[in-house]
């Protein structure tokens, strides 16, 4: 958008037809950037013609092989029996697709497949004769740039090297006749059994015969155009609206008003259970739909200053928080001696794919920041909504995802109220000045302190509101751009001992999750670990869980936990784990969380490696189990709660049924996971590995894992939703707050609200957990299931409920 370019308030209609327009152009986008590239299987109609096509033709090549006469076997049918008949079969097709709507003869669609079908019995070949170094040779083939031919050549070459050193049998390459014939045999299978393909006989010069040439049946193009005609109008881009949503009255009346448009309807519970929703259609959740009416009914608008500032961080690649540099890490060039020293070769090869994989993450960042500032731009003029629904736990979500107040640091910076509330004393502004201190980072400090910060924070404010693209402080908080626009409306206050106040201030739960498993055992070490409990300064649970990962890792005294302790183990190192823990962390996700804390500390922070990549993963792991030991040793009445809960959805899951309760609010919940066949397709550097998925024909056959896996953080989100629903509403009956920004366990309003907003939630969460509602629960799963006998729950610690009313950091 350029600076003189006009900003005019959009109608609904506009960005009805904005939505419908974006969802299909970027729907067609990727269909023509796959066409591009020749890629064709990569889109969604390419995958669903895999799933359907490879079941057949699979059993087809296996036939085929096994009527072979094994004395008089060319090459290629002697090496198509070392090979998997579905490796064989995602190759075919995943070739022909990537061209199917083009026209190609039949000597080069041949070719092709051969050379595919060759490059796969190589890297087998290679795996199978180097246990060494095989995986490890294609691993870096894939990780190459330029291509294909690119990757083959270093396969190649390797299998050479490898083989001139005695380390593996030489490697009979197939001549261009194996390939033609590999492919002429395979590609007329595929269209004898599956109808994907047809041939087109095309004479080309006169005198000479027709050429050959493969594409897409008429019934496959008809199919791919119907497919891609409805799928592009059914994934809008969806947006805000100028208008106020529909209030939610039943499963379907609600949000988005697509009366007249070509927008689909959404339903009040996501889900893909259409059964589920069919048996609920005229169900009237009277209080989560209210919640939701409340939300979603809340008026906003961009930030103006924040966008302009976001404009040009963006324009001029300043790098700040979620908003990312355009421009990619710089990959050093490769060593002099990387192909005569082996360990020089490895540890560059190691450098570089880390590189690659940070920008490809970056790469995903830009898009985003991409999105969110031109959603920014468009909606700069209007006041708009964000139509909201609910999870199948009964979780509040804004349907708009590119620019919303559930969306990053940079969204939440940019969008504020519409309406304004005044603060006029400093008896109002203390939730703005908290608000200030928790952006910045120092939110584990007495309110008392915070405010105080917040005043001797006030010049350095005063100085970012007048210039915040020459005085740079306000970047180097936790979250900048929140905390950017704290700073402007901080100091309109400190200038004027007033302001229209239209900053969010959210009170943040101390990990809701474990705040939640704690007060159902009445558990006091957990309640007082998380604030739920009255303290005089908050607790920080994260902290603990470091401080007991260290003091192990010192015991331990092994090199590398020598290395941790030097390096230094806080809070940060464990947040990600802890937060996580209540809803499902496993040892592989505690680990990955472990792997970008030291990512982010030595890529993003700059910080000296405390040992070299070699022994990266051991350290990692070794730093994950006692970081994962630490969280166990504080947990330990909140982990017996979350394996009664597994116990209770193991009895129902081996009964092959769903597991379904109502939430304190009357939400109905129902979890429902089937197993899923998994057809995993190891392609090399053919295609990168695959995974086709598809539901067991019958469609009963319940996941038992992922039933189990599920039932804890199933429940937890169900209970926090309820917390939030029954909070919302009693604030605007109550006390006639009518703006809210709630997310999950982030609930917030204006400043001069805070204080009902805080007295509220915690009434809420005190009716809740005085309750039993373990048995309670458990007499739910009892009454649908009278033949079953259920576990009692875990018995229940001495903390007292009604305590919560007192904790000044139980949401601060």
């Amino acid at each position: 958008m350029t600076p003189n370019e006009e900003i005019k308030a959009l109608t609904q209609e506009d960005l009805n037809q904005d939505m419908v327009d974006l969802g299909v152009g970027r729907y067609r986008n990727r269909v023509e950037s796959a066409k591009g590239r020749e890629a064709e299987s990569e889109t969604k109609y390419g995958q669903r013609l895999i799933r359907g096509g490879l079941p057949a033709f699979t059993k087809a090549i296996d036939e085929m092989i096994a009527g072979w006469d094994n004395r008089n076997s060319a090459l290629w049918q002697l090496s198509l029996r070392d090979m998997k008949p579905s490796v064989i079969g995602f190759i075919v097709i995943k070739a022909v697709l990537d061209s199917i709507t083009l026209k190609k003869n039949m000597a080069s669609v041949s070719h092709f497949v051969g050379s595919r079908v060759e490059d796969q019995h190589r890297c087998d070949f290679l795996v199978r004769n180097n246990e060494a170094k095989g995986e490890g040779i294609v691993l870096g083939a894939q990780k190459r740039r330029g291509g294909l031919s690119s990757q083959r050549r270093h396969i190649k070459s390797s299998m050479r090297h490898e083989a001139s050193k005695g380390l593996m049998p030489d490697y009979e390459d197939w001549r261009r006749r194996d390939k033609l014939s590999c492919g002429l045999t395979l590609v007329e299978l595929l269209r004898h059994v599956t109808g994907l393909i047809e041939y087109v006989y095309i004479l080309e010069k006169a005198g000479k015969k027709p050429t050959r040439y493969v594409t897409a049946s008429k019934a496959t193009f008809d199919w791919i155009e119907n497919y891609n005609d409805s799928k592009e109008l059914f994934e809008p881009f969806w947006l805000p609206t100028a208008d106020a949503p529909l209030p939610w009255r039943s499963i379907w009346e609600g949000g988005y008003d697509t009366a007249g448009t070509a927008l689909p309807k959404l339903p009040f519970i996501k889900t893909s259970n259409m059964d589920f929703l069919r048996d609920n259609e005229t169900r009237h959740v009277e209080t989560p739909m209210e919640a939701c009416n409340l939300i979603q009914g809340t008026p906003w608008v961009v930030n103006p200053k924040v966008l302009g500032v976001a404009q040009w961080a963006w324009g001029n690649n300043v790098e700040i928080g979620a908003l990312p540099s355009k421009e990619d890490e710089v990959i050093p060039d490769v060593p002099n001696d990387f192909h005569d020293n082996e360990e020089v070769n490895r540890k560059w090869r190691r450098m570089a794919a880390g590189i690659y994989s940070r920008n490809a993450s970056t790469k995903s960042k830009r898009l985003l920041t991409s999105k969110i500032i031109y959603t920014a731009e468009k909606l700069s003029a209007s006041r708009f909504f964000y139509p909201s629904h609910c999870d199948f736990r009964g979780r509040v979500y804004n349907i708009s995802s590119s620019l919303s107040v559930m969306g990053n640091d940079l969204c939440r910076g940019l969008l504020q109220f519409a309406r304004s509330e005044r603060v006029a004393n400093d008896n109002d502004a203390k939730w703005l000045a908290v608000a200030g201190a928790n952006a910045w980072g120092n939110d584990k400090v007495t309110l008392d302190a915070r405010w105080h910060w917040a005043q001797k924070f006030t010049e350095r404010a005063l100085r970012i509101a007048r210039d915040p693209r020459q005085d740079l402080t306000w970047t180097q908080s936790d979250k900048p751009w929140v905390f950017l626009a704290w700073c402007f409306e901080w100091a309109e206050y400190k200038t004027h001992g007033k302001v229209n106040s239209t900053l969010p201030v959210n009170l943040d739960a101390s990990n809701n999750g474990l705040q939640i498993l704690s007060m159902l055992t009445r558990d006091p070490y957990g309640m007082k670990a998380t604030n739920v409990l009255p303290t005089d300064s908050p607790e920080d649970i994260y902290g603990v869980v470091a401080e007991n990962a260290l003091a192990s890792l010192k015991a331990d005294g092994s090199d590398l936990a020598k290395a941790w302790v030097s390096f230094g183990i806080d809070r940060r190192t464990c947040k990600r784990p802890v937060m996580c823990y209540s809803y499902g962390l496993t040892p592989y996700s505690n680990r990955a969380y472990i792997n970008e804390w030291y990512d982010e500390q030595i890529h993003g922070k700059k910080r000296e490696k405390p040992f070299s990549d070699d022994v990266r993963y051991q350290a990692i792991q070794l730093l994950a189990t006692h970081v994962w030991n630490g969280i166990e040793s504080v947990l330990e009445k909140p982990k017996q709660c979350m394996d009664w809960f597994q116990a209770c959805a193991k009895l129902i899951a081996d009964q092959n049924k769903a597991l379904s309760w109502v939430s304190p609010t009357g939400f109905p919940v129902h979890q429902e996971y089937y197993k899923v066949h998994n057809q995993q397709v190891n392609t090399y550097i053919s295609g990168k590995a695959t995974c086709v998925k598809f539901r067991e024909d019958d469609d009963t056959l319940i996941s038992r894992r992922r039933m189990v896996n599920g039932a804890s953080p199933n429940v937890v989100h169900s209970l926090d939703a309820a917390a939030l629903h029954e909070t919302v509403v009693r604030c605007n009956k109550e006390h006639g707050i009518y703006d809210f920004s709630f997310i999950h366990d982030s609930y917030g309003t204006h400043a001069n609200k805070c204080d009902q907003l805080s007295s509220t939630l915690r009434e809420v969460f005190v009716d809740f957990f005085s309750r039993d509602l373990l048995t309670e629960w458990r007499s739910q799963l009892q009454e649908q299931h009278p033949e079953l006998d259920f576990p009692v729950p875990p018995e229940f610690g001495d903390a007292e409920i009604n305590k919560i009313k007192e904790s000044t950091y139980f949401f601060a």
